[in-house]
C-alpha cells in the first residue's frame, strides 16, 4: 500500500494532513490519510478536505490496493498534486461502524468459543449490522445466549487491544486459528485483534478501545422456511 493507512495506527484520529498524489476530476489520492476504504464488509469513512481554504465532501472511500482513492462530489482544482491538503473525518459516521464491528467480533467469537462456529463478518451499516453464524440447527435460545453473553462482555469495558504478530506465530495455538475466514492473510505480518476471553482474530477493521463503548447489542434472527435463519442482524443502544 503506497497510501499510509493512518486509521490502522489510530483510529481515534479525527483529523490529519496529506500529500496529493493524483487528482482527476471527483477522485484524489494522498500519500497519507486518515479516511478508512469500504472494504472487509466495513463501509467507507465520510467528512471533508479543504484544498487552498475551500472544503469539499468526501463522499465515497476506495482503495485500488495500492492508493486510497477520496471521491468528492465537486470537481477538485487543477494542478495540486504536491499540495498538502487538510482531512477531517464525520466521527458520527466513524464511530458507529467502529462499535458495529466489535459488536460482530464479540458475537462471532463467542459462537466459536461457545460452539465451534465459524462466522463470516460481512456488513456494517449506519443503522445495523449482520453476520452469519453457521451453527448446525441454531435456535432462538442459541441466539439468545449469545447476546446475553455478548452483553455482559459490553458491561465488563474489556480493553480492545490491537497487536501485530508473525504469520508463523499466529496459527500455533487452537484458539489463534482464524474461525471466521478459515484461512489467513498473506502477510508475513498479522494485525490481531485481542479481547480477553475471546479467540484472536486477524482483522484489518476498526474496533472501539473498549467494549463498554459499543453500547447495548440487540441480536435479532429471521425464519427461512420454518428454521432460525443463520444471519444475525445486530443493532445498538
Amino acid at each position: 500500500m503506497i497510501t499510509e493507512e493512518i486509521f490502522l495506527k489510530d483510529s481515534y484520529l479525527k483529523e490529519c494532513d496529506g500529500k496529493v498524489l493524483m487528482c482527476e476530476f471527483t477522485d484524489l489520492t494522498v500519500d497519507k490519510t486518515i479516511f478508512f476504504p469500504t472494504m472487509l464488509g466495513q463501509q467507507n469513512d465520510k467528512g471533508e478536505i479543504v484544498i487552498d481554504g475551500k472544503t469539499f465532501g468526501i463522499v465515497d472511500v476506495w482503495t485500488d490496493g495500492d492508493y486510497i482513492h477520496l471521491i468528492s462530489l465537486d470537481t477538485y482544482p487543477e494542478n495540486i498534486v504536491g499540495k498538502t491538503i487538510s482531512q477531517k473525518l464525520d466521527w458520527d459516521v466513524r464511530h458507529i461502524h467502529m462499535r458495529f464491528r466489535t459488536a460482530m467480533f464479540i458475537i462471532s467469537g463467542l459462537a466459536y468459543k461457545f460452539y465451534n462456529a465459524k462466522s463470516r463478518i460481512s456488513q456494517t451499516y449506519d443503522d445495523r449490522a449482520w453476520v452469519d453464524i453457521y451453527i448446525d440447527d441454531i435456535n432462538e435460545d442459541i441466539v439468545n445466549k449469545i447476546a446475553e453473553e455478548a452483553n455482559k462482555i459490553v458491561k465488563q469495558n474489556v480493553p480492545v487491544k490491537i497487536e501485530y504478530m508473525g504469520s508463523n506465530e499466529f496459527p500455533r495455538e487452537k484458539q489463534r486459528m482464524s474461525y471466521s475466514t478459515g484461512q489467513l492473510p498473506d502477510d508475513e505480518e498479522l494485525r490481531v485483534i485481542n479481547i480477553s476471553g475471546l479467540p484472536l482474530q486477524s482483522d484489518y477493521g476498526l474496533y472501539v478501545a473498549n467494549t463498554g463503548e459499543v453500547g447495548e447489542i440487540e441480536v435479532k434472527s429471521s425464519m427461512v422456511k420454518g428454521k432460525v435463519d443463520k444471519r444475525l442482524t445486530i443493532t445498538l443502544k
